[in-house]
């Protein structure tokens, strides 16, 4: 690993854990509202009792919205409220990239734990299947790679809590993630009988930092995702496509460095029947990838940039005190798109709820 990675991830850890450190020493609202009844709850994940999930613990306000149904939410804008310390959830997602001549399905499976004190730890395993045929290779010859691609982790630190669920004008909801990537789907030795199906991640270690953003307005609700990702170098050869899925002629042992990424998304959703979680969504996301990095200079790899749009559905069952789950299903459709492959993505998701003692989610 090279001096500017090293420095780069020393940054980011220092900024991480300060702002833990920070968070720990805030105050907190009352929690009473939201405390357990005598009984407990048998999904006290990851500790043994509700009296030691308790302790001190201290949560934002509110803790219970009056209308505020368990629903699917958007696909590619996160949400700023974090699960209560005892609660988790697991949530498969299946998104299917598809241009002429390549299927690309992605499946990150996300496992997100409440941690306490305003904190959330989330991981996203990703499963990726790829299927590449002509006129992305040559006629009559096709190729299918079954993997893993790059491992994702997220800690969610909430600031704020909707103030009222109800005014538009009210302080939303507002939290910032910090994110790392780890380069564990395959980038090198690629086989060029798979006419590069096999590769399965894009090789760099990354970090991000996003603010994210929630407003509840009875009947609605509106969410808001911008933040930047800082991609460092890699060694990458040939048959090697870069992020913007462009096969480019690399020697061997090519130095790569991709430029920053700006990453935004925002979501309206209806809620039409809060018993069942049943509504719509209508959504955006982009991307944006600078011909320059934030601390390893002018950027060799192609810039990019692209904006899609996703109408969403979205339905929950079954809903108990302990477990709910919801449903969603969309396509995301390109309105703008440059040095990027024109993408149609069907799009599904199940997440499944599990709530602690201090859990919002159940009847």
């Amino acid at each position: 690993m090279n001096l500017h990675r090293r420095l780069s991830l020393c940054f980011f850890l220092l900024l991480f854990l300060g702002d833990v450190f920070l968070c720990a020493g805030r105050a907190r609202a009352d929690p009473s509202s939201m405390t357990p009844d005598a009984s407990g709850s048998p999904y006290a994940f990851p500790f043994s009792s509700d009296a030691d999930m308790a302790g001190d613990f201290k949560a934002l306000a509110p803790p219970l919205l009056p209308w505020g149904p368990n629903t699917s939410g958007p696909f590619f804008t996160g949400t700023a409220e974090v699960e209560p310390i005892g609660s988790w959830y697991l949530e498969p997602f299946a998104y299917d990239f598809m241009s002429p001549g390549v299927s690309y399905l992605y499946m990150p499976m996300r496992l997100a734990v409440g941690l306490g004190h305003n904190l959330e730890i989330d991981s996203f395993l990703p499963l990726e299947q790829t299927w590449v045929g002509a006129p992305q290779s040559p006629a009559g010859k096709s190729a299918s790679v079954f993997g893993i691609g790059n491992t994702h982790f997220e800690v969610k630190w909430q600031l704020t809590s909707d103030e009222n669920v109800y005014l538009p004008l009210a302080m939303p909801a507002i939290a910032l993630t910090f994110d790392f990537w780890v380069p564990s789907g395959q980038y090198q030795n690629l086989n060029p009988q798979d006419y590069s199906a096999d590769q399965l991640g894009n090789g760099t270690f990354n970090e991000g930092v996003f603010l994210l953003l929630r407003k509840h307005v009875k009947p609605f609700m509106f969410y808001l995702q911008v933040g930047d990702i800082l991609e460092n170098p890699s060694t990458v050869g040939v048959g090697y496509e870069f992020d913007n899925s462009i096969a480019h002629n690399l020697v061997p042992n090519f130095h790569m460095v991709d430029g920053n990424l700006l990453y935004y998304a925002g979501a309206f959703e209806h809620v039409l029947n809060t018993e069942w979680g049943a509504g719509y969504l209508l959504e955006f996301y982009g991307e944006s990838q600078s011909g320059q990095n934030l601390f390893f200079g002018a950027a060799n790899a192609p810039p990019f940039s692209f904006l899609w749009l996703a109408p969403e559905v979205e339905l929950t069952w079954p809903h108990t005190k302990t477990i709910s789950a919801t449903w969603g299903a969309g396509v995301a459709l390109p309105v703008y798109q440059s040095a990027y492959p024109r993408t149609f993505t069907p799009m599904g998701t199940v997440t499944l709820y599990f709530n602690g003692p201090f859990g919002y989610r159940g009847m």
